[in-house]
């Protein structure tokens, strides 16, 4: 994006040193909310549904995620928080989010590689953010907050740090 838009070596290190900022400051955010709330993983949840006081879930004692569930508790996401953080600083340093992203995953076994494009930089994150559901480690609101303290950090980091002279 920065060759793109023909941004010199000082813009694009001040893009980069933002981006790894923001995702830094954000991720204390979110690390620090996990201790604070101590919610539980969906691993969990669903196993141990017949403790959540609701008498409408049954227990699945051999339910899995398709992802290894992490070894902290749940809210707010992280991956969430790293995407969302990302792409609004970065949208902001470039003065927009409308970016076309192509990501190839190369493949092996003969298989033909998959190209997928997202129409916007919050895209990007959004799908980000929403793997983490799909793989069964995190709930819809784990990661709107991790976005929504993304999103924050990078506009607050964007404004107050780096400023160009």
């Amino acid at each position: 994006m920065s060759q793109e838009r023909g941004l010199t070596l000082v813009e694009t290190a001040r893009l980069f040193a933002l981006m790894n900022v923001s995702i830094h400051d954000a991720l204390q955010t979110t690390l620090a909310s996990k201790f604070v709330y101590g919610l539980w993983r969906p691993v969990t949840a669903i196993r141990q549904a017949d403790t959540d006081l609701n008498a409408a879930t049954a227990p699945d004692s051999t339910w899995l995620p398709l992802l290894p569930t992490p070894p902290y508790p749940s809210y707010a996401g992280n991956m969430a928080t790293i995407g969302a953080s990302a792409a609004r600083v970065i949208a902001l340093a470039i003065g927009t989010n409308d970016v076309e992203v192509h990501t190839t995953w190369k493949q092996s076994g003969g298989q033909a590689d998959m190209t997928h494009t997202f129409s916007t930089l919050s895209d990007v994150a959004q799908e980000q953010a929403d793997s983490r559901i799909y793989g069964g480690i995190h709930y819809r609101f784990d990661n709107v907050a991790g976005q929504v303290a993304g999103t924050a950090v990078a506009e607050y980091v964007f404004a107050n740090f780096m400023t160009p002279r």
